[in-house]
């Protein structure tokens, strides 16, 4: 399968508790804006990989304005065989893209990390960052519900993440997805535009009764496991 480069998006965060999931929809759904749902919801599933020094994770906390991020991705609740797509994300600074190629075959979630690593280097596109063809190594699982959501036009997407789940697996021998750390829940609404609606995206983001902030999923997880705050 041949992989996808997305377009830039910009993409803002809104943070709130756990206990506001209700209200996070309700948000959501009588904005002025007009969201819809777009596709029910469903889970998220991902595998994060990280250079040995964990790049990825180090130019999140540092601020480098310009990231990436790979990860294996499926949805729904799965099984021990998957057919997931790998990504790689690059963030430069408030917009993303990423590239996407589904894996050719499925892969045994009970496999050792070299077979899955295998996989996953077979199908990174060469065009990707020379950080994703290098050596890497498996960092953290994750996994939550999403809510889909699109203005009447589709120009404008929302969704809202809850009930997520981290599981360390630097020194795990295959994947561990069932040793959930202790984290904290948390709500995220999520915004996406393209660059040319970034006008009317900051007008529709002012509406929430929620301030902007920096949530990275994948942060939260890795410093859980290196019991950082």
């Amino acid at each position: 399968m041949r992989p996808t480069l997305s377009g830039w998006r910009y993409e803002l965060k809104l943070v709130c508790e756990a206990r506001q999931i209700a209200q996070a929809r309700s948000w959501v759904r009588l904005h002025p804006a007009g969201f819809v749902t777009a596709y029910p919801t469903r889970q998220v599933n991902n595998i994060y990989f990280d250079t040995p020094l964990l790049g990825s994770l180090n130019d999140n906390l540092s601020g480098t304005s310009h990231r990436q991020k790979l990860r294996l991705r499926w949805y729904g609740p799965g099984g021990d065989r998957v057919a997931p797509w790998v990504e790689v994300k690059e963030k430069q600074n408030m917009v993303g893209r990423k590239w996407r190629v589904r894996t050719a075959t499925p892969i045994d979630l009970t496999k050792p990390w070299p077979s899955i690593l295998a996989v996953v280097r077979g199908v990174v596109p060469p065009e990707c960052p020379t950080w994703a063809h290098g050596a890497l190594q498996p960092t953290l699982f994750n996994r939550y519900q999403r809510d889909y959501y699109w203005t009447y036009d589709r120009s404008i997407r929302a969704t809202i993440d809850f009930s997520p789940v981290a599981c360390d697996q630097r020194t795990a021998p295959r994947p561990a997805l069932r040793c959930p750390l202790p984290m904290e829940e948390y709500v995220v609404i999520e915004l996406k535009a393209p660059p040319e609606s970034i006008d009317r995206l900051q007008e529709i983001a002012a509406r929430f009764p929620v301030c902007r902030g920096k949530n990275s999923k994948y942060v939260k997880g890795l410093l859980a496991a290196l019991g950082s705050p």
